[in-house]
């Protein structure tokens, strides 16, 4: 049987090297919220940030029986058209650097690379190949265009769509409104970027790309791109070229509970792929608000201390596929999936 892979697992650093998450990230009502509902205590945190997060981080994937691999993900600074990193206004960064010492160090993390486009050509080029053939190679690269500031329709990125395509490794790029990480000014005009049809440029040049959350609004006012993955995704069939997939994290939340059905409901089983994005909080669906859930199996889910697990098991129980768990494996790198077997298993 392949292993079951969740590739959608975030992290934060404050002191280790290219790492940070600003006062006004912490501050944000996702992480206070987030942090309330995984246990993380203030106290812990402010006597040891790192290493309070990253023991809840690969704790949480190391305890969740039913799920193989969790790819942990980087989140590279923003920078601007000219290639100038900009730090003050990046509120979480995560270094490839640190994400790549602990998928080293733990043989069920994989390393989920983030290289912003604009870094250029060469200096980009540099670290994104850098990831894709170092030691351990990347199992994809993860962009947040709306807080990252990046737009993948922009031609000027062809070259790192062609890059990945060559070294077949996926692109997950977050869709849909963006509310975890802030979102830098005009807000409105910057979550215009995380429209899944600015994507078809990279499936054009033979990227596969995985559209995180399914393009689908969190809030009931938002503007909602689901429909517009769900007519991507029949283009994918008919023109037989795209590998276009979505994962489906962060679902299990109250705000979520009417998206559920439509995105059973649009989008093919086989194109949906497994995440949770924890450590945002893996919430209990009540039966009566989840078509399809029972008493019985809510009962059982609410046992489920671990919320790697609980996404994985509530996820099923709610309709999704069980290949949503297998369905990773046929796309990541298959670099990363050796080294990791070789290194950690052989």
């Amino acid at each position: 049987m392949p292993p079951v892979v969740d590739i959608h697992i975030h992290i934060a650093a404050r002191n280790q090297a290219g790492c940070k998450v600003s006062t006004v990230m912490e501050r944000q009502p996702a992480f206070v919220f987030m942090l309330l509902a995984d246990g993380v205590e203030r106290e812990d945190l402010r006597s040891d940030f790192d290493g309070t997060i990253r023991k809840t981080i690969v704790g949480a994937l190391d305890g969740a029986a039913s799920v193989d691999r969790g790819v942990v993900l980087a989140l590279d600074a923003m920078s601007s058209d000219d290639g100038i990193r900009h730090d003050e206004a990046s509120h979480l960064v995560v270094a490839n650097d640190y994400v790549r010492t602990i998928a080293a160090a733990h043989p069920k993390v994989l390393f989920g690379a983030s290289v912003h486009p604009n870094r250029g050509v060469v200096a980009g080029r540099e670290e994104l190949e850098r990831c894709l053939f170092g030691e351990p190679p990347a199992a994809l690269v993860k962009w947040i265009p709306n807080s990252q500031l990046i737009d993948p329709s922009d031609r000027r990125h062809d070259w790192f769509y062609e890059a990945l395509a060559e070294a077949g490794v996926p692109l997950l790029c977050h869709t849909g409104p963006e509310h975890a990480v802030p979102v830098p000014p005009p807000v409105a005009e910057h979550q215009r970027l995380g429209d899944p049809r600015r994507l078809r440029r990279a499936l054009d040049i033979g990227v596969t790309v995985i559209a995180a959350h399914a393009s689908a609004r969190f809030f009931p006012f938002e503007v909602d791109y689901l429909d517009d993955l769900a007519g991507m995704m029949r283009e994918a069939e008919s023109n037989g070229r795209w590998r276009l997939f979505t994962d489906v994290s962060a679902m299990c939340l109250w705000p979520r509970v009417a998206t559920v059905p439509r995105v059973l409901g649009s989008i093919p089983s086989e194109r949906m792929v497994l995440g949770s994005d924890y450590p945002i909080p893996i919430v209990d669906m009540p039966p009566l608000l989840v078509r399809g859930l029972t008493p019985a199996e809510y009962g059982r889910i609410r046992k489920i201390r671990n919320p790697i697990e609980k996404n994985y098991r509530q996820l099923l129980a709610m309709g999704f596929p069980e290949t949503i768990g297998s369905r990773a494996c046929e796309l990541i790198s298959e670099r990363a999936q050796v080294w990791t077997q070789r290194e950690h298993v052989g």
